[in-house]
């Protein structure tokens, strides 16, 4: 696994070379600037596997260089491990937001180090051979029909604000906890008869069609604090930042509006029909680190529960238009 590690401090740059030799990784590069970094990126023959960042340095800091990364061709799912000193929870939303896949906190421990890489070396590797298994070769590979494969499939989405990757959102979570969950909810959406609606679809009309409702979940969300995942198929999980005044049928309500405005449609013409359901949320305030995970799949299986439940709006204007197309 080819890493690229980027801090200003010498001797954390010497500890870091040590602890990962000490694990096998010694594919190492390392620079003491973001922008020897960006540097090194733009030049690399072979592209980088992993990387790790610091965040407080001169200049460019870890965040916007993470930031940049994404933006970089290649590198939108590239894992981003952030080691830092910062440990508030400010440094945390503003890292993941960026685009960071894990966050480990200075001063730490070697033991965690080596297990967070051979986590994200599993990951690159199964990656890879997912790649060379089925490799890109057509352009007209947006218009194949959808497979169960793609259904299962989370969906990156950073693109659009709030979303970050659903690994990324796991390690969130049990990073947060180290501070506070009070306050915090997890809450799930789904999309009724999702499977159905688009099992005949092209994968470019399945894909816009999760983008768009990611992007209505976004817009109805705002402006409260709050990080979103692509859970699979029609599902999404959400973490709000303060969800005590959480009202799931309001909330249902106005994200279905949103997508009613949103006027979707497939690609010969038919409308979609969108309609979401939202769960109940559940309180991450007494949850174990261990639990968290659980926790999000709880919320999504709400969600689910409320599709399958037939529960619909009250708002009978809002039915007989997504119905009928009134």
């Amino acid at each position: 696994m080819k890493i690229l590690a980027v801090d200003d401090d010498p001797i954390i740059l010497d500890l870091l070379t040590e602890v990962l030799r000490a694990a096998g990784f010694t594919n190492l590069t390392v620079c003491s600037s973001a922008r020897d970094a960006l540097n090194e990126i733009e030049q690399a023959v072979v592209p980088f596997d992993c990387f790790l960042f610091d965040i407080q340095m001169p200049e460019v800091d870890g965040i916007e260089l993470t930031a940049a990364v994404r933006r970089t061709p290649g590198y939108a799912e590239t894992p981003i491990l952030m080691i830092t000193a910062m440990s508030d929870r400010t440094y945390i939303d503003n890292a993941f937001a960026a685009g960071a896949s894990d966050y480990i906190t200075k001063p730490f421990e070697i033991g965690e180090v080596h297990a967070r890489l051979r986590v994200i070396e599993s990951l690159v590797t199964e990656r890879k051979w997912k790649e060379d298994r089925n490799p890109v070769t057509a352009p007209q590979e947006p218009l194949a029909l959808v497979s169960d494969e793609l259904f299962q499939k989370r969906l990156q989405l950073q693109e659009i604000d709030g979303f970050i990757d659903y690994l990324a959102l796991e390690n969130y979570l049990l990073q947060v906890s180290r501070v506070s969950l009070l306050g915090m909810y997890a809450v799930g959406v789904a999309v009724r008869d999702f499977k159905r609606l688009f099992a005949a679809s092209t994968v470019y009309e399945y894909e816009s069609a999760v983008a768009d409702v990611a992007e209505a979940l976004s817009d109805t969300l705002k402006p409260q604090s709050f990080f979103a995942a692509h859970a699979g198929e029609g599902e999404f999980v959400c973490v709000l930042a303060d969800g005590r005044n959480f009202d799931a049928e309001e909330f249902q309500k106005a994200l279905n509006e949103t997508l009613h405005e949103m006027d979707l449609h497939f690609c010969d013409g038919r409308p979609m029909s969108i309609q979401a359901t939202v769960g109940d949320p559940v309180s991450l305030k007494v949850k174990s680190a261990k639990s968290l995970p659980n926790a999000l799949v709880q919320a999504a299986s709400n969600a689910e529960s409320v599709a399958l439940s037939g529960r619909v709006q009250n708002d009978e204007k809002w039915t007989k238009r997504t119905l009928f197309g009134l």
